[in-house]
């Protein structure tokens, strides 16, 4: 029943998205029948699929899905880059599509000599920037079950990584890559701006 629903969801999304001048589609048509396919697809704003090949019937206005293949939003499970600075160490470890144009940046945070407070710092003090120079700056700061917009601040036990995630919303369908994302970082004492560049997603 789940399966289905998801199906109908993908197939209202699909409907919609063919008369969307935003839509990337790949499009091969004979006399009355065509086939279409598009690229990053998200149905209800939570999945995402890399690609959808519809088969379209222009005599009688129907479709069917001939193949949906599910977006791989899982992220790296090595640091691609990191900065180690007054202690503390920023593992980052990726940014995916999470929703419809929505892109969530994954970092693994570690206190290496003393347990002590940090703070994940939000609103315009993180930024992303897109292959096209435009700037979002974060919705959201997710870390240890918690959620806040303009800082999260939370405990970390030495040598323990606590995963931090950045949430930007809003981000232009056009871009394909992350030119940089600057997370701000701090522990009352010093402040953290790593430069993370040329991201895939």
């Amino acid at each position: 029943m789940e399966k289905l629903i998801k199906m109908k969801k993908l197939l209202l999304g699909l409907s919609l998205l063919t008369i969307s001048s935003s839509c990337f589609a790949i499009v091969n048509f004979t006399s009355s029948t065509g086939t279409l396919v598009m690229r990053d697809v998200s149905v209800d704003g939570t999945t995402l699929y890399d690609s959808v090949t519809l088969k379209l019937n222009l005599a009688n206005g129907t479709f069917t899905v001939v193949d949906a293949t599910l977006a791989d939003n899982s992220f790296s499970s090595t640091a691609i880059d990191t900065l180690t600075q007054d202690g503390i160490k920023i593992d980052f470890m990726g940014c995916k599509l999470s929703g419809k144009n929505q892109i969530t940046c994954l970092t693994k945070i570690v206190s290496l000599t003393k347990d002590q407070n940090i703070t994940a710092n939000g609103n315009t003090l993180s930024k992303l920037f897109d292959n096209q120079s435009k700037q979002y700056n974060t919705s959201t700061i997710t870390a240890l079950d918690r959620s806040g917009s303009f800082e999260l601040s939370f405990n970390a036990i030495q040598g323990i990584p606590i995963e931090v995630k950045f949430i930007f919303n809003n981000i232009d369908p056009a871009a394909t890559s992350i030119s940089s994302f600057q997370p701000w970082i701090d522990n009352g004492v010093s402040n953290l701006r790593p430069d993370f560049r040329d991201i895939e997603f």
